[in-house]
Order: structure tokens, then C-alpha cells, then sequence
């Protein structure tokens, strides 16, 4: 299997955590090569003119429903973020860039911001230098690296990179995943990128 999947997303979209699981699921189940990509949602929706559904009414309402069935299937439990969604991950997503050099540690950073923003009663507020302190000191990580990480101007550089091709790409919402150039959208399309990696 010689081709990557590679995964966009925003700590901000609850599916994005249902999308984590079933990426390591899929990495674990398959031996797929996975390419971390963070990206800021707010400016991809602005920039395609898409909203979050979690602001049509009629989607809002499904979406709740919609979130428990998909977090019940991959083993995770959610509740809705009470800060969702006027909140700026950029912080996060820059910091999980300046870590990639380390896979580990990297992934255990980007569970650990799921957990905290998705499951954990103790929500993130993902833009509060207060919230993100008290979930890296009972995570191991340490804040000020973090915080160091989200300030490089290397990594705000790259996240404003992998938000700008994701968006040239087609990409119009998070989670959002390619195989070469063949784009899907949503983690319940995980099956057919799959089969793109071993097509």
C-alpha cells in the first residue's frame, strides 16, 4: 500500500472527532500511511460560502441525533462543546503542526483535544490560555511548548497552507480526506477511501 490518506480537519467539527477514531481504526485494520493535515474550518466555510450545519435549524436538529448514532458505532461518547461554535481552534491546530516531528506524541495531542473539546465534562475552551493549561498539565503535556508551537510563525504559515490548498482542492468542510487527488468528505466515506489506497 504505497498511497497516503491524508486527513484535513478542525478541532471545532464534532464529526472531525468521530473522524480521528475511525482513521485509526482504518490505519490499525489496514497498515494505511496517514498524512495529518490541520486546517482552520472557519476559513475554509467562508471561503466556499458553506455554513456549519450546526446553523441551519433543520440540520442542527438532525446533527444532535446524527452525532450520538455515529460516536456510539466507533466506541467514543460526545456532548456538545457549550463554547461550540464561536470559538478559534487556530492555536491548537498550529501546535499540532509544530508537532509532527514526533507521530506519537502528536496523535496523543490531537485525541487528547478531541477528548477535551467532544467527551471530556470539563469542555475545552480552545481559544482560553486558562483551559488549554489545566487539559495539557493533566495530560503531560507542556503548556508553554504548546503555546510556543502555536505562536511559530512556521506553523502559522503551514496551517494557513494546508487551509489554502484544501480549499483549491475542493475541500468545503471538515472532515475531509484524499487519496491522490480523489477527494471524500465525512468519515462515513472511509470505506471508499480505502479502496482508493489499495486501487
Amino acid at each position: 500500500m504505497t498511497k497516503a490518506l491524508e486527513f484535513y480537519f478542525d478541532y471545532i467539527s464534532p464529526y472531525s472527532h468521530i473522524a480521528n477514531a475511525a482513521v485509526k481504526q482504518l490505519k490499525e485494520r489496514t497498515g494505511a500511511a496517514v498524512e495529518i493535515k490541520p486546517m482552520f474550518l472557519g476559513a475554509v466555510m467562508q471561503g466556499t460560502g458553506n455554513r456549519p450545519p450546526g446553523m441551519v435549524p433543520a440540520k442542527n436538529t438532525y446533527m444532535l441525533a446524527d452525532l450520538e448514532r455515529c460516536a456510539k458505532r466507533y466506541g467514543l461518547t460526545i456532548r456538545m462543546n457549550p463554547y461550540f461554535p464561536l470559538v478559534s481552534t487556530r492555536d491548537l491546530l498550529r501546535a499540532t503542526i509544530g508537532l509532527a516531528g514526533d507521530p506519537d506524541k502528536q496523535q496523543r495531542f490531537i485525541d487528547t483535544c478531541f477528548h477535551y473539546m467532544w467527551t471530556a465534562p470539563d469542555a475545552l475552551k480552545p481559544d482560553d490560555d486558562a483551559s488549554v493549561k489545566a487539559m495539557c498539565d493533566a495530560n503531560g503535556f507542556d503548556f508553554d511548548e504548546i503555546k510556543q508551537l502555536a505562536t511559530d510563525e512556521a506553523n502559522k504559515a503551514a496551517l494557513k497552507d494546508n487551509t489554502d490548498t484544501a480549499i483549491a482542492r475542493g475541500a468545503f468542510g471538515s472532515p475531509t480526506f484524499f487519496v491522490g487527488e480523489e477527494m471524500f468528505f465525512g468519515h462515513d466515506r472511509l470505506d471508499y477511501a480505502a479502496e482508493a489506497l489499495t486501487a
